[in-house]
């Protein structure tokens, strides 16, 4: 959204591009259009980037069309690297697929809502993770980190409403959407990802 100052400018701006030619001469109120062009423009937000080639799109939803399916297949995907953002942290389901990642050599790393995870069952999957030697954090900075996302080999991002959570998968109306084969945008996830996982504290694993 422009601020109120820059909203301004481009009234001005756009006034510029309406004023009739007998106003100025015509040379000079050509260089004020474009001049008015240029300003716009810079003002504008940046273009977003486009999509890949490659790049292919799967969605899927809770709790009777795939959500939980396609969140593990996207974690049984990865070969290099697994980046989790959460919010609530309890699927035995999903906390079973990132330690068999872990198995097979994958790099796995976890943030989660501190508050939204001081439950037994929140426990007792963030202690097996951390007993599998799987960084994992806990973030208090926020009101609530709200954030539900995979970055998967720095390629692919699963993200949408779904939480990690039995009831996510078996209970409430969810939604799961996979990007596959995007770089760029796995890259601006993983920079989120990193800035939220710098501000958290290591879990301790309570046995």
């Amino acid at each position: 959204m422009l601020s109120r100052n820059r909203l301004a400018a481009v009234c001005v701006a756009a006034s510029l591009l309406v004023t009739p030619y007998a106003a100025f001469g015509k040379t000079q109120t050509e260089s004020l259009l474009q001049q008015a062009i240029d300003f716009v423009s810079r003002l504008l937000p940046a273009p977003t980037h486009e999509a890949p080639t490659t790049q292919v799109v799967e969605s899927a939803f809770s709790p009777d069309a795939g959500a939980e399916a396609l969140v593990l297949k996207a974690i049984g995907a990865a070969r290099s690297s697994i980046r989790v953002a959460a919010y609530s942290f309890t699927s035995p389901a999903v906390t079973r697929a990132l330690l068999a990642a872990k198995r097979r050599g994958v790099n796995v790393a976890v943030v989660v809502d501190d508050k939204g995870n001081r439950a037994k069952s929140s426990k007792q999957a963030l202690n097996l993770l951390v007993n599998a030697g799987i960084p994992t954090r806990t973030i208090d900075v926020y009101a609530i980190h709200h954030d539900k996302y995979l970055v998967i080999d720095a390629e692919h991002v699963e993200t949408g409403s779904f939480n990690y959570s039995s009831s996510a998968a078996a209970r409430n109306s969810e939604n799961v959407i996979v990007v596959w084969n995007n770089p760029q945008l796995a890259s601006r996830y993983l920079t989120h990802w990193q800035s939220r996982f710098d501000q958290a504290t290591p879990y301790r694993s309570a046995y």
